[in-house]
């Protein structure tokens, strides 16, 4: 087994793998500890990886990757308890959890992923990765394929960035979900599907859509086209980014403005005109996506409250958040916790 310079989320494992049934795909498996610890220190080599002791279940590794071109998709599962220090990567790495407990957490912000959760590995942020038991599906995206996609789709691609990691609805996140099972079928049917140039081609094309339409970016400001929104300038995308990176503080309307170098009124004017709200609207449209994503992620067993999340992202009194929650997601938060 050969080492790999791959530089992303554990989930992503690119290299020469013990056992190739296809040339399309390759498989390992394992049941031996040393060999599963082997394996990872060689397929995240320059990462920083440490493993806790096996449970009584003992060590399981099994684990196939399938290459279209510089595009990967992988299903990993592994028992035992991995920590991983990534570094920043500008592609998309992206993983449907199946199963067991994943988190990632930046010094910052934590995403803890429920099995059946969807999350896109923030790109060029250094993390922390946690996992346990895992069986997940993941994808790695390039940026370059991506930025080729919102072009076709005649959006902005320069300067394209990704926010929190979080589908921007349960619907997408199902969307994403079933387009990759879509994918990994595929792949997986044959040879001749995998090894076909215009297959592959479309199968490249239908993630990078995917990914654009499900995560929210800088492409979703607006389309070029006639009677579409216009591109939200590099100015407000500023003050966007601020918001989202100090959801977990009191920004205002001057902090907002300072940051995209604009007066109070010209950065109201430019909400306006591209994303049809104020600045204070869109802050708290921030603080509730990242309540609505706590919701997702909390364990009602482990004391978990609707009250105490929103009031971590600033929503104290509980009526209105109700409200404000359900005309965003169409269901009430607590439904959120519960399921």
């Amino acid at each position: 087994m050969s080492a790999s310079t791959s530089r992303s989320l554990p989930g992503v494992i690119v290299g020469d793998l013990n056992a190739v049934n296809q040339s399309h795909l390759q498989h390992y498996r394992t049941t031996d500890i040393e060999e599963a610890h082997d394996f990872f220190r060689t397929a995240l080599v320059d990462l920083q990886v440490r493993f806790s002791k096996p449970g009584p279940e003992g060590a399981l590794l099994d684990t196939s990757v399938a290459s279209l071109d510089d595009l990967t998709v992988q299903r990993l599962h592994y028992s035992v308890g991995t920590l991983v220090q990534t570094e920043p990567s500008a592609d998309l790495n992206i993983n449907v959890m199946l199963d067991g407990h994943f988190v990632m957490e930046d010094g910052r912000d934590r995403f803890p992923v429920k099995a059946g959760g969807v999350v896109l590995q923030p790109p060029d942020r250094p993390l922390i990765v946690t996992f346990r038991g895992v069986d997940v599906l993941t994808v790695r995206v390039p940026r370059s394929l991506v930025e080729d996609a919102a072009q076709e789709a005649g959006l902005d691609a320069a300067g394209l960035r990704f926010g929190d990691g979080q589908p921007r609805t349960d619907v997408l996140a199902r969307h994403w979900s079933q387009t990759v099972s879509y994918v990994w079928r595929s792949v997986r049917s044959g040879p001749e599907v995998a090894t076909n140039r215009l297959i592959v081609a479309q199968l490249r094309r239908l993630l990078a859509t995917a990914a654009l339409a499900t995560f929210s970016n800088t492409t979703q400001d607006g389309h070029q086209g006639s009677g579409a929104r216009p591109v939200a300038p590099a100015t407000l995308r500023r003050a966007m980014a601020y918001a989202e990176a100090h959801a977990d503080r009191a920004v205002t309307v001057t902090d907002l403005a300072a940051e995209a170098r604009l007066s109070v009124r010209a950065l109201q004017n430019a909400f306006r005109r591209h994303r049809d709200m104020t600045p204070s609207q869109y802050v708290r449209q921030v603080r509730l996506d990242r309540a609505h994503r706590d919701l997702q992620a909390a364990d009602p067993s482990t004391g978990a409250t609707v009250a105490a999340i929103a009031a971590r992202w600033g929503f104290t009194h509980p009526g209105r958040f109700s409200t404000d929650y359900r005309r965003a997601y169409g269901h009430s938060p607590r439904r959120t916790l519960h399921t």
